[in-house]
This record gives C-alpha cells, structure tokens and sequence, in this order.
C-alpha cells in the first residue's frame, strides 16, 4: 500500500472532499432495510483493511448497508467464498503471497469454485503488475485500479458499480432458477397419475422455487364420482398445517383464512397478500386451492414465478383430474364405489404372491331375486339398493377384506376366511332394507373357494367360486355353497359336452328323431306321433335328452336343434302322408327359449306353408312349468300359434304345481298328464284320489286329455276305467326310427 493511499485511509477528512450524498459520516446509523451487501476485502497489508472500513463505514447501497469480510491471503479469500455464498463484490490485491496471487485468485473463483456472480476490482499499489487486457475480459474482472486511485469517492463509484452488477446478475440467474424449477416441476406435474402425488409434489417445487421453508396446504374438492360430502378438503399439508390433513376446510381453518380462500375460488385467481399467497388451481368441474404462508415478503420475481407456475399447475391439475377420473372408471364401479371385476382380479393377483399368516379365500354374494325387485320397483329403486348392499357389505366385511361388484347383483369379496363368514355376513342382512318407501327384505346366496384348496389365478378363483355358488342356486337354496373338486370335473364335462353338442348340431352328425306313438286305446289306432330327439356322440354313447337339452337351453343352441327337430319331422310327416295317415297328427316339444325368440312363430308358419300341411294336424307341445314364468312374454307368441292354426299341448301336467288360473289363460287344446300319477292311481287310498283329481283338473283345463308313461297293462286298465283313453307309454307303444314305426302303423290296420 502506498504512503498517498494511507494517509488518506487515516484522515477520514480528506476521504470525505468529493462524497456527496454517499456518506453520512456523522450521526447514527439509520435503520436500513433488506439484508447488507457483503464484500471481500483481500489484502495482505493490515492497514489497507482498516482505511477500506473507515472509508465505507456507514455507508448504503440502493437502500442496503455493506457488510466487510477480510481476507489477509488468495488462499483465505478462496475458502471463504468456497464456503459463503451471496458476496457481491471481492477487492483483491494482485501481489499478496505470490506476484500474481490476485490473479490465481481470480482463476479459482471462476473456473474452481464456478461463481459468476461476484464482481471483482482489482487494486494494486504496484501499476506494473497490472493484468492485461485479454486477462480482464477473460475472467470477467469488473474494474482495475491502483491503490493510489481509490480515493474515498471513486471506492464507492466502483462499489455501486459492481454490487449493481451484481444484482443484476443474481437477478437474471434468480429468474433462471426459478423458470428451471417451474419448468422441471411443469414436466414433472404431467407424469402425475393422482391428486395425492400431485399436492405433494407441488409444496415441495414451491419451497424450492422460492428458495425457503413454506407452510402450506393444499385444499381439493371432492371428485363427484367418489364418495365424500363436497366441499374443500384439506389434501396435503405442511408445517402448521399438518394436523389438518384429510379433513374439511370449513371445519379446521380460521375463518380470516376461509374467507382469502373463498375469495380465491371466487375470483378463479390468484391472491398475493404481504405474508401469504392464496392460488386457485381448478377447472369447470373441481376446485383446487393452494396455501402458502411467507416469512417475508414476495419479490416482484417471486411474484412472477409463482403466478407462471399457478398457471402451470391449473394445467397440470386438469390434467391429473381429468386421469383420475379414467382410472376411477376403469378400475371402479360408478354406482356403488366399489372396485369392479378389472380391479378386483388385479389385486387379488398381486396378493397371491404374499404370504399371509391366516388361510385366505373368495367369496361371490348374489342378491337373492334381485331382478324381481328391480322390475317391480323400477331402476332406480334397484341401483338404491345395490348400493346399500354395497354399504352393508363394507361394514360387515370391514378393511381386511377387499370387496368388489362383480356384475348386475353379483359381490366379489376376497381376503381371510374368517372374515368372509356365512353368519356374520347374514347377521347384516337381517334388517330390512328401507328403498323409496318399501321396506324389503334381503336374502343373499354365496359361493366361496378356499386358497388353499384350489391352484390357479384370480380368473380361476372366481370361476370356481362361481360353480360353488351356481351348485346352491340350481338347487333353490339360499344357503352358501363351497368349491370342491367335483364341481370343476362336473364343469370340464360341461364345456366337453357343449363343445360336442355344438359340433352335432352344426356338420347334422349324430342326430337323431324317433317317433312314439299317442294310441287310443279303445279303438287300437295312433291318434298322433311324437318326434323325440336323439343324440349318439362320437364315442357312440347315446346322452340322454335331459342331459344336454337343458345345456342347449342354456346356450340359446336349442333355437337351432329345435328348428332342425321341426324341418326334419315335417321332412317324414309328408311321407307318412303319402302313404295314406293324413289324419295322423304330428306333435314336437318346443322349449320357452325357441317361444321367447323373435320370428319364431313366422318360421313354422312358413315351414308348414311350404309342405303344404293342414296346420291343425301339428300339435306343438310346452311344459306346465311356462306358466310360472313371465307370461306376459310369452302368451303373445302362443296366441299367434293358435290364430295360424297350430294345436297347443301341455306337457306334463301336475309336475309344475301351477295352479288352474295360471293354466286356463294358456288356453291349451291338449293336456298331457305326467307319468307320476299312473303310478299313483294304482296304489289306491289317498294316492289315488289325488291322481284321480289331478286327472279331472286336466280334463278342465283342455278339449283332451293324453296320459303319459303307461308301462303296464294294470295301468292301462284303470285308465280305461277312469274314461282315459288316449294314451301313451312303453306298454302301448316304445319311441321307434321312420322306418320300424312305419310297419308298427300297418300292422295297427
């Protein structure tokens, strides 16, 4: 240091003739807003650090004071701005330990430590060590001087020069910062997949954007197609806020702070008050609010950071709303709120692979007869009840269990097995069900398969739950059902019979008809044929007819058979005309599937037109059971049957307990009595007079009556007594081909 630069270092005077309004040398310190400037002296001379101090002792720049830190050496300024940040200025000597020690200096901080922001004034008291041009502009040096130019004055000149420099440096590279962070936090936004990451993840980039600890909350509106009351609720949380999580906005905040949110969802903005900022983030169909309380005021580029990322995240919400809602849909049932059939055979997959300390298992609940209610109530008073159902079952099932609706009144339920227990699920059920004013009354049926008894998927499992409880609906129990080994044989031959049924029906291979005759007895003449089908597969086993035309009912295949059955009878029926039987009638068993199927009566019309056959001679043959059944669909089909001519005969009559009311609107033309009560008219007693009023009851229900499965002579006497004469059994004639029958109805004359 020079002897010009100490004295003037030590006469604060002559520092003083040329400050202006840049000094205040007497009096106290004001109180000054805003955080100091720090600046690095660096300087091996002690007498330079004490003038540097004296000279810019009280001294501000744009409204903040200076704050000095010393450095006697390069390597001890080097370590302080290794380990502090935020100094704006460093006044470094060239020539401290080495000649060209500044300078190193310089190359450290710029290259090594990677700081661009701090200025650097050179200053020396040797001017031929004074760096070159090219070395100023190449590490960015903001200003050279020499120790005997720094007077009072122009060390401030220089000092507001370089802080101003500075700051706008640190203001640039702020404002780069903070639209990285808006940026990366945008990309990272539209990732999201749900609302809870979404809150999460938001405070965290806010904190990091604005460099600083926030207490925050965010605030959501229910989603409509979830269960919840509407309204806020509180999301996610921080700080002093976090006790309030998961809970309603109107119950937990202060009313000063419901009343800036309300503002907020209001005005659809954002609202920036002195310690805290308020940002809507909604869209048409859901609210979202954003709270953040502030140590300090914003900065106009806080500011505008955060109004650019509210603008993001409205964008980003929507769309983590907007894929919600798709994975709510996919993977939810809208009605009930449950998981659906996708989520549920997901979960329980990924379930498999855990071991669990108590035996696991699946149940399917059915609603007994639900569909009755929903026709007799309406829609709307079924889906009411469905879903509390779904309630019910919740609670009773509670959190262990994983519950799901499977289908219209199907449950899914899986987890352990004493959960899913039969009379703790009933226990639930015992109250009625209060619906739009009707009170019903619930009874549930279950199937359930135990984990440990059966191998295979979630698909398996619900496949086997699904024969469990199909085992107690065809028996008519409302009882529950277990899975068994059995019952997945039973339904391997099933589907082996079906598939085979299928084939029979589709290359004519296998099937079928034979003919039984309806023999009046007293005169020894056929009165009628009836064609029954027959099925030899193609291991040449006969199935009986009982077996798989139930099958083929339930798979609509019977619509296809039956026609078949029809073409191939009317085939054979013109024969036997030609060969003299014209007033022999033909009589075919038609199933309420074929009734319940549009065009079916245009078929047969059409058929029998073609052959050119008096209709009153096809005789087309229906269980009683059709008359328990949803009549209303069916009566229709049977009355156009009738006006075209055909005869209608009921089938075995008194199996289907019906009573006479539901029988006479049949208005059948024949009745044909069950085998049952042959038996029971020769056993005589009570047995007897029972079959004898059945018999009476079918003779006022009909023009004729037919009596089924007479197998002895015994029996065919008492009939006669009884005034029954048409009948039809093994005893009078067994079921025979075309051709044997043909020579049967010759050698009758």
């Amino acid at each position: 240091m020079g002897q010009t630069e100490i004295q003037n270092a030590a006469n604060p005077a002559g520092f003083g003739q040329d400050t202006g309004e840049l000094f205040l040398l007497d009096g106290e310190l004001p109180v000054l807003q805003g955080e100091p400037w720090h600046i690095l002296i660096t300087d091996d001379d002690e007498e330079v650090h004490r003038a540097t101090e004296f000279a810019l002792r009280k001294a501000e720049v744009d409204g903040r004071p200076l704050a000095l830190i010393h450095a006697y050496s390069a390597r001890q300024a080097r370590d302080i701005l290794a380990s502090q940040r935020g100094i704006a200025v460093a006044m470094v000597d060239v020539v401290m330990e080495t000649p060209d020690a500044g300078l190193q200096l310089v190359e450290a901080i710029r290259k090594e430590l990677g700081n661009t922001s701090v200025r650097i004034v050179l200053r020396t008291g040797q001017p031929g060590y004074a760096p070159e041009l090219e070395v100023i502009r190449r590490y960015d040096i903001n200003d050279y001087r020499t120790k005997s130019e720094l007077t009072q004055n122009r060390l401030l000149t220089t000092l507001i020069a370089a802080i101003r420099a500075y700051a706008q440096i640190e203001a640039v590279q702020a404002a780069n910062r903070g639209m990285e962070t808006v940026a990366r936090a945008s990309h990272e936004i539209f990732k999201l997949r749900s609302t809870r990451d979404f809150s999460r993840i938001l405070l965290t980039r806010v904190k990091e954007l604005l460099g600083r600890p926030v207490d925050g909350l965010v605030c959501l509106q229910h989603d409509p197609n979830t269960e919840g009351e509407a309204g806020l609720y509180v999301e996610h949380a921080t700080g002093c806020y976090l006790q309030k999580l998961g809970s309603p906005v109107g119950q937990v905040l202060d009313v000063e702070l419901l009343r800036v949110i309300q503002r907020s969802v209001a005005a659809r903005t954002c609202l920036f008050e002195p310690l805290r900022t308020v940002m809507w983030l909604g869209n048409c169909g859901r609210d979202a609010v954003v709270v953040v309380d502030l140590d300090q005021s914003l900065s106009e580029l806080e500011r505008s950071l955060l109004e650019m990322y509210a603008a993001s995240l409205g964008v980003g919400f929507e769309n983590v709303d907007l894929i919600e809602r798709l994975d709510f849909f996919a993977y939810h049932d809208p009605l009930t709120h449950l998981a659906n059939r996708t989520r549920f055979i997901n979960e329980i997959d990924q379930d498999l692979f855990k071991e669990h300390a108590a035996p696991q298992g699946l149940a399917i609940i059915d609603i007994v007869r639900f569909s009755e209610i929903n026709d007799s109530l309406g829609h709307r008073s079924g889906d009411s009840l469905l879903i509390a159902v779904a309630k019910r079952l919740r609670t009773a099932l509670g959190p262990e269990s994983l519950l799901a609706r499977l289908s219209a009144d199907w449950f899914g339920a899986y987890g352990p097995l004493e959960v899913l227990d039969v009379q703790r699920i009933r226990a639930a059920f015992e109250a009625p069900f209060f619906v739009h004013g009707h009170a019903l009354a619930i009874r549930l049926r279950m199937g359930i398969v135990r984990l440990d008894q059966c191998k295979g998927n979630a698909v398996e499992l619900l496949r086997n739950a699904s024969l469990a409880i199909r085992s107690v609906h065809d028996a008519g129990s409302e009882a529950c059902g277990y899975f068994s080994a059995d019952m997945s044989e039973d339904a391997r031959t099933r589907v082996s019979l079906l598939h085979a049924l299928r084939a029979a029906i589709d290359f004519k291979r296998g099937l079928s008809l034979v003919y039984q005759p309806v023999v009046n007895v007293q005169s020894g003449r056929a009165v009628a044929v009836e064609a029954l089908l027959r099925w030899r597969n193609d291991q040449g086993m006969d199935i009986p007819p009982a077996r798989f035309v139930p099958l083929a009912e339930s798979t609509g295949m019977i619509n296809e058979l039956g026609l078949w059955v029809l073409e191939k009878a009317l085939d054979q029926f013109i024969v036997w005309r030609a060969q003299g039987y014209s007033q022999l009638a033909l009589s075919i068993n038609v199933s309420p599937v074929q009734l319940r199927t549009p065009r079916f009566v245009e078929r047969i019309v059409a058929l029998i037109r073609s052959a050119e056959i008096n209709p009153s001679l096809l005789c087309l043959e229906i269980p009683e059971a059709i008359s328990l059944e949803n009549v209303e669909e069916i009566l229709p089909q049977l009355l156009r049957l009738r006006v075209a001519g055909l005869r209608l005969v009921l089938d075995d009559f008194g199996v289907g307990h019906a009573s006479l009311p539901q029988l006479t609107h049949l208005a059948v033309d024949e009745v044909k009595l069950a085998a049952a009560y042959v038996r029971q008219l020769m056993r005589g007693g009570d047995e007897q007079r029972i079959a004898l009023s059945v018999v009476d009851l079918a003779r006022q229900c009909s023009q004729r009556l037919i009596i089924k499965g007479v197998e002895t002579a015994e029996q065919m006497q008492c009939l006669l007594e009884a005034d029954c004469p048409l009948m039809q059994g093994f005893h009078v004639a067994r079921p025979m081909p075309p051709d044997q029958l043909a020579v049967w109805l010759t050698s009758q004359g």
